[in-house]
């Protein structure tokens, strides 16, 4: 009843995923791409007809690795102006960042380990409809932020928010729309 294919890289590989989800089997698998809904566009764009696409999906994760702050040297820090501002809209009002100085114990990286930044789209009813009429990134992408939806980039910034990772290190992982 449940069917894991390593990747998906192929027409036929998605093809057969497709069907099977169709047909009752929960289908876990992974797909390049750079965020979730991505997955919806890239999935069309391999051949696959929208409406069968959006018969097949119950949920999309795309997660991302960043480095940790280094526990031993981690101290406060400021954003630079310019990111400051770009970022204005995903920053509370009061807001903190940390970086790692660099120690014996992160081989002065500043950086001990990593951890995932994610996010997940869970396709309802209207989602799964705004999928089988082929509606723009840009509008499935505005839906899901008005139902719930935390982007890659908002879960990166909370971590850095809570100090475990550097708002560098999102955004070198994480796009800024």
């Amino acid at each position: 009843d449940i069917i894991m294919i390593g990747e998906i890289r192929d027409q036929e590989t998605l093809r057969i995923a497709v069907q099977s989800a169709l047909t009752g089997h929960l289908v876990l698998s992974t797909l390049h791409t750079n965020d979730a809904i991505s997955a919806i566009i890239r999935m069309i764009d391999m051949g696959i007809e929208p409406y069968l696409v959006s018969g097949s999906l119950i949920a999309i994760e795309a997660q991302r690795l960043v480095r940790k702050i280094c526990y031993y040297c981690k101290e406060k820090t400021t954003l630079l102006p310019n990111i400051e501002k770009d970022l204005k809209e995903y920053l509370p009002e009061n807001f903190q960042f940390y970086k790692g100085r660099g120690c014996k114990h992160c081989n002065m990286t500043g950086y001990l380990g990593r951890e995932m930044i994610s996010e997940v789209l869970m396709i309802d009813d209207q989602l799964s409809s705004m999928i089988a009429r082929e509606e723009s990134k840009e509008k499935i992408t505005q839906y899901a932020l008005q139902n719930g939806f935390i982007s890659m980039l908002q879960d990166g910034i909370n971590k850095a928010l809570e100090g475990h990772t550097t708002i560098d290190e999102v955004l070198r992982v994480a796009k800024l729309s």
